[in-house]
């Protein structure tokens, strides 16, 4: 598409003195710019997107810890902080000194967790139908209560059940909803010892954590951007409408007929928000 070299690479560097690995995607070249995919998802939800914000920008798409073709490391305490040192490190290994981010969902508040502990490090943020705070997730609930039975219980075909029911809530337009889409979703999961990394991450998701990330919003200096899919079954406008206020400098834009994934349905829209938004100089003052 657009004639746009997208390939993926792995990326090796040392977490707490282990080896981790980090899948992850390039194109394009000018500014640095990183793609944060929300949860249960992968780099594969940018690839609609990719394509048009590669003509202006070094466009970086990782799998975070734990999803798609990146492994959650041995050492796992806390998955907020796990996230955002993980982050970090990939930046290091690739010598990226400044970037903005786009985050989608949970991608969204780990963007903004990367932004309050590295700030010299950011330009600025765009959160697309981000997830916003300060209450716990639903699915870390869940997996508190059920992770270790359903690690053992969630064969391929209830896997492939799963991904479909969370993805067809995930979308307004169920024309998205694509063979490829469910398998993409649900392969990294089809072994035991990876579903358990899914529950060991939910789990080690902190409210303390989450509140902390919450209490420091008002201190951001970053420009932020807020694209917001109107029809989103997953979280209220409430979420969105939070953030903005407790974020100096933010705005939103709404997107109708769009759901939680923006990036997938409405990636021209939100290309041309972002776009200009990202290049446009930041004011010193």
């Amino acid at each position: 598409m657009y004639g746009v070299d997208i390939r993926e690479w792995l990326c090796y560097f040392k977490r707490m003195g282990i080896q981790t690995q980090v899948n992850y995607t390039e194109a394009g070249a000018g500014p640095p710019l990183l793609l944060l995919h929300g949860l249960f998802d992968t780099l594969a939800t940018w690839e609609r997107l990719i394509p048009h914000l590669s003509l202006h920008f070094k466009v970086y798409a990782i799998d975070l810890p734990g999803f798609g073709q990146s492994p959650l490391p041995e050492q796992w305490d806390e998955s907020l902080s796990g996230m955002v040192a993980s982050v970090i490190a990939f930046l290091e290994e690739k010598k990226i000194e400044r970037l903005s981010l786009i985050g989608n969902s949970m991608g969204g508040s780990l963007a903004l967790a990367i932004a309050e502990s590295h700030p010299a490090r950011i330009d600025k943020i765009g959160l697309l139908n981000p997830y916003g705070l300060p209450e716990a997730p639903f699915a870390m609930k869940k997996a508190q209560r059920w992770g270790t039975l359903l690690s053992y219980l969630l064969g391929k075909r209830a896997l492939k059940q799963c991904a479909r029911s969370i993805f067809s809530r995930s979308l307004h337009d169920n024309a998205f909803l694509t063979p490829s889409l469910i398998e993409g979703v649900a392969r990294p999961f089809s072994s035991v010892a990876r579903r358990k990394d899914l529950f060991r991450f939910l789990r080690a998701i902190s409210m303390e954590k989450v509140r902390e990330i919450d209490a420091l919003l008002p201190t951001l200096f970053q420009p932020v951007l807020i694209l917001w899919g109107a029809e989103d079954r997953w979280l209220s406008p409430a979420h969105w409408k939070r953030l903005e206020a407790r974020i100096p400098g933010s705005s939103t834009i709404q997107l109708p007929q769009c759901g939680h994934l923006p990036q997938v349905e409405k990636q021209e829209a939100v290309a041309a928000a972002l776009i200009p938004f990202l290049l446009k100089p930041i004011n010193p003052g």
